[in-house]
């Protein structure tokens, strides 16, 4: 079998590059800026500013051991994309199901970088605050945020309008029986 033909090649390998690109930008940001100083970009709601997230969520406060909470976190990352992946493999989907179950599979690749880097460094690298947010970010956060509030509201959407296309669909379906068996009792 060819596997640029199996249905998760490419979100799998996108999801790669954006996990890539997560680490490159970590790495970059680890070389080049100034631990916890804000340096100013030429968009104004852009602050660089470099820090190291070890345990400390900024809305959640304190997370203790941040390592068993990283494997954790794999494990469920894994299993949801195995279930999501199972699924696209095993059942028939619209191509707009299965675009948006790829692009869910590649943003969840991409969004391990912050467990990955906890779980083998001890840290999360943040660097960058988009105003008006007050705490540091990464790209692997954006990936999340993207899953969030992005694609999760796309998801919730279209299951709505499926489910009343198959409630109306149903509906007719139950008419017709009903006036065809009207005809024949006639």
């Amino acid at each position: 079998m060819n596997i640029k033909k199996s249905p998760l090649f490419y979100p799998y390998l996108f999801g790669v590059v954006l996990l890539v690109i997560d680490f490159i930008t970590k790495v970059i940001a680890n070389l080049y800026l100034p631990f916890q100083e804000g340096v100013k970009t030429f968009l104004p709601f852009l602050v660089l500013y470099r820090t190291h997230n070890t345990g400390y969520h900024y809305l959640l406060g304190e997370i203790g051991n941040h390592k068993l909470w990283a494997i954790l976190g794999i494990v469920l990352v894994s299993f949801l994309i195995y279930s999501i992946s199972h699924s696209l493999v095993k059942e028939p989907k619209s191509k707009a199901d299965r675009k948006i179950l790829s692009t869910l599979i590649s943003l969840m690749i991409g969004a391990t970088g912050n467990v990955l880097e906890v779980l083998f460094l001890g840290r999360a690298t943040d660097f960058f605050i988009f105003h008006p947010f007050p705490w540091p970010s990464n790209i692997s956060d954006q990936y999340i945020n993207a899953i969030l509030y992005i694609i999760l509201p796309i998801i919730i959407i279209k299951s709505i309008f499926d489910w009343k296309r198959h409630r109306e669909n149903k509906l007719s379906e139950d008419s017709k029986s009903s006036e065809g068996s009207k005809s024949l009792e006639g």
